[in-house]
């Protein structure tokens, strides 16, 4: 009678809750944070959102508008280039840059967004749009749909967390050691990074992202749901890894041994001068192709790599300076592709 009884009661019990599955969020927070400069971060991105909703495109902001720059799970990934949406137009670019906050709803709520994309092709039914804050700044915006009524809010929320972590990244990336009083060299991080110019497209066109200064955050606020949402989104396969640095040119003198208690100071160096040379490549790379064949990128580029250098000689302490010039490594490794000729005159 009494396990009669319990038994009754343990039927009158609501099931367990389901347990939450963050797998799928984990394995992208750690593809993108293999990224190692902005461009590469932004890459990662914009392919692991392709794991999580059909199709994904990353727009920049620039000049009031929202420009095509990388895509992935179209037709025709590299149409998305050809695009810019004026931010004054009545588009989910300019309530996202507006809000700063994820939109997400249905395409036949924004006529004028179904419009602006429409060289993109397929039917996209349900859009989300999220915002790239970078110090303080609506530097990009990622775009996803998918051809259900809607995407799911589980998808949204996961692609917030991922955009705000892609955020922190770049600001972890744009950390750099400060000079240090004269005496051993000593590693350390400092305020965020001021590059010299924007961040071009991962083939080196397209527009570039425009850093600015002040503190980078992530949104303030979850998406904003214009309609609920009804079907899961298909997933996509991985993207395949990236191509790997180039060798050191031929003939180049060993590596000078460094030690131990240097060791950081000196990888925050080279990681330092890696980021602004190749933020300098990213944002002109016509100029680098043409200088590379003419053998002067160094007069095609002066102003930016002075800038560039000024930085590196801002931010990295003097007894690393004078032991290692990461900085015009960086220059033959990545502006003049291993060919020190190629630089010119510096």
């Amino acid at each position: 009678m009494l396990g009669a009884a319990i038994g009754e009661v343990l039927a009158q019990q609501a099931p367990p809750a389901p347990t939450a599955d963050y797998s799928g969020l984990k394995a992208s927070i750690t593809a993108v944070e293999k990224g190692a400069n902005l461009s590469e971060v932004l890459t990662l991105l914009v392919s692991e959102a392709n794991k999580h909703v059909e199709r994904a495109a990353m727009f920049i902001v620039k000049n009031n508008a929202a420009v095509g720059w990388y895509a992935r799970g179209f037709t025709h990934n590299d149409a998305v280039k050809s695009l810019t949406v004026p931010l004054a137009a009545d588009t989910v670019f300019r309530l996202v840059h507006t809000s700063r906050h994820a939109m997400r709803g249905h395409v036949s709520h924004s006529p004028a967004t179904a419009q602006a994309l429409s060289r993109l092709g397929g039917d996209p039914q349900g859009i989300l749009a999220v915002p790239l804050i970078l110090r303080d700044k609506v530097a990009a915006v990622l775009y996803c749909d998918t051809s259900h009524d809607e995407m799911p809010a589980a998808s949204a929320d996961l692609l917030e967390i991922l955009v705000a972590f892609a955020g922190k990244v770049v600001d972890v990336l744009s950390a750099a050691p400060r000079p240090a009083a004269p005496g051993p060299a000593v590693g350390g991080t400092s305020p965020a990074l001021r590059p010299p110019g924007p961040v071009a497209a991962p083939d080196g066109t397209g527009p570039g992202i425009s850093l600015g200064t002040g503190t980078m955050r992530p949104p303030a606020a979850p998406s904003t749901m214009l309609r609920p949402p009804t079907t899961p989104p298909v997933r996509m396969p991985a993207p395949p890894t990236p191509p790997p640095a180039p060798p050191p040119p031929p003939g180049a003198p060993p590596a000078r041994a460094i030690p131990p208690e240097d060791q950081k100071a000196h990888d925050d160096a080279k990681r330092f001068a890696r980021l602004v040379v190749s933020e300098i490549k990213l944002y002109n790379e016509a100029k680098v192709t043409e200088g590379r064949k003419t053998r002067d990128i160094y007069e095609r580029l002066k102003e930016d790599i002075e800038r560039g250098r000024q930085m590196y000689h801002d931010r990295v302490s003097a007894p690393v300076r004078d032991s290692s010039d990461y900085f015009h490594d960086e220059l033959v490794r990545i502006l003049a592709g291993g060919d020190p000729t190629a630089l010119g005159s510096t």
